[in-house]
């Protein structure tokens, strides 16, 4: 397994990580206008309000998006190379996505709208959120 830079959990941050250990996955929601929202941020990105909220999701979604990645450009990654890249719809609202890695997958991409559930990559006192294909 490659060893990943680890995370610095911040006030905005927090939550997302502390679920990740949890093995559940969360985005924000807004209070005033109600939508989710990835990645964190102070304020919601479609209302401005500062009233949000954690909330855990099902962990399901569809590939949006997909590439082989084939270079590290960091040194961290440099044994982790080839792999798969996604950006994932959330079941909840196609509308927020997550990019992260797809395991156990050859290093292709893979056919958008492909059904992806969230795993979780324990490191050394936290965890990454990764995703890979659903089972049937």
């Amino acid at each position: 397994m490659t060893v990943r830079p680890r995370p610095i959990p911040d006030a905005v941050s927090g939550f997302y990580w502390a679920a990740a250990d949890r093995g559940e996955l969360a985005v924000l929601r807004c209070d005033a206008c109600r939508r989710l929202h990835h990645p964190p941020e102070v304020g919601c990105p479609h209302c401005g309000a500062t009233d949000l909220h954690p909330e855990m999701m099902s962990g399901r979604g569809v590939v949006f998006a997909s590439t082989a990645v084939r270079q590290a450009f960091d040194r961290a990654f440099l044994d982790a190379v080839p792999y798969v890249l996604v950006l994932v719809a959330l079941e909840e609202d196609a509308g927020v996505r997550i990019l992260a890695d797809l395991v156990d997958v050859a290093p292709e991409p893979v056919a958008i709208g492909t059904p992806v559930e969230a795993v979780f990559e324990r490191h050394d006192g936290w965890s990454l959120p990764q995703f890979r294909v659903a089972s049937a």
